[in-house]
């Protein structure tokens, strides 16, 4: 699906989702002369049974194959006064003794930069855990403001609650700020809020297309919801998500919360892992001694493709009903010969009838 310059290379909603083999074509027509992908034997067909194996060259220009320089922001969030006096107002270690483990002091500030809470707003949390992020926003929202936070088991909603008593932090018990409300729910069953969402952070991985949409209807305009936006290929960025007047949101993706360098070449910076979890649904992948394995859960098809790191050769072993090879390096050039635009400049957008991602180049 094509808008001027941009491709809008997912969605889920009314609108079909394009197959993984569409994807592959549509690569192959728009490879520039010379740097089109081609294994021989599999190239649009299914690969059956057996084990089809080929050789190809991606072309020494090829940018996914070489270091790259990572854009990046620093952001010394730490810093920030507010936030640094909520941090140190939180005895971490009182989080440690359940199943959920409280995320560091600095994945923590990374989360509230793209947050932004501020002093008497109202925050939901999807995703308990531990409750020591629900603890450090409870601190920056203050007296004047709320946070409901949401946990799926009853055993960790229960101890995270007995832990914000503890605090003086549970809305209905304590002395202190009692400015926090826990809520056994499913991630999926967000609460209709009384009066509307100035922030949602979503503390767990939100699978691609799946962010629920009455967490985005219940946000105020301008509100802002974040969520890590994963795959079965890879965690995923943070997504920082604003709300326009049609309830529509709008995010871009923080390339410093994508996972780091691979060691593999084939899928060194997180960009390119990023876009074939877009385009090639369900495939999962891990480093071999030679390269990198494939796996499709669904179709119990593989690949295995093998990459020396001096040369831009490549090795394809694959079997099954799927071609995963062929999806994932078809993906892969169709990225490349738009120039791979950085991870933050992609534009996601959740509404109530699609998800999509929009890739300019």
């Amino acid at each position: 699906m094509q808008h001027g310059h941009r491709d809008v290379l997912w969605w889920h909603g009314r609108e079909s989702r394009r197959s993984p083999r569409q994807v592959q074509r549509k690569c192959d027509r728009s490879a520039t002369p010379g740097r089109c992908l081609v294994i021989a034997g599999h190239q649009g067909s299914n690969c059956g049974p057996g084990v089809g194996q080929a050789r190809t060259h991606l072309g020494s220009g090829t940018a996914p194959f070489s270091e790259g320089d990572a854009v990046t922001t620093q952001v010394n969030l730490v810093a920030d006064a507010a936030y640094r006096h909520a941090l140190a107002a939180v005895d971490r270690d009182e989080f440690t003794t359940g199943p959920r483990q409280p995320p560091s002091a600095a994945g923590l500030a990374q989360l509230l930069r793209l947050l932004d809470p501020q002093r008497g707003d109202r925050v939901l949390e999807v995703g308990t855990g531990s409750g020591y992020t629900t603890a450090v926003l409870s601190e920056i929202v203050g007296r004047h403001g709320d946070v409901v936070t949401t946990e799926a088991d009853v055993d960790i909603a229960s101890q995270a609650r007995e832990r914000l008593i503890a605090s003086g932090r549970e809305s209905r018990y304590g002395t202190g700020l009692i400015n926090v409300t826990v809520l056994r729910r499913e991630p999926s069953d967000v609460p209709t809020p009384a009066r509307p969402w100035d922030r949602v952070l979503f503390g767990g991985p939100v699978p691609l297309g799946r962010l629920p949409y009455a967490a985005v209807a219940g946000t105020r305009p301008d509100g802002v919801v974040v969520a890590r936006i994963g795959t079965e290929f890879t965690a995923g960025p943070l997504v920082r998500f604003e709300v326009d007047s049609n309830g529509i949101a709008h995010g871009s993706a923080d390339a410093d919360s994508a996972n780091g360098k691979d060691a593999r070449p084939l899928l060194r910076q997180p960009e390119w892992r990023s876009v074939v979890a877009v385009a090639v649904p369900s495939c999962r992948y891990e480093n071999t001694r030679t390269g990198i394995r494939l796996d499709d859960p669904v179709t119990s098809s593989w690949a295995h493709i093998e990459q020396c790191d001096t040369s831009d050769q490549l090795t394809v072993r694959q079997s099954g009903p799927r071609c995963l090879a062929d999806e994932v390096l078809a993906a892969i050039r169709w990225y490349a010969d738009r120039g791979a635009p950085p991870l933050e400049s992609w534009r996601w957008e959740v509404g109530p009838d699609r998800q999509c991602v929009t890739i300019s180049g």
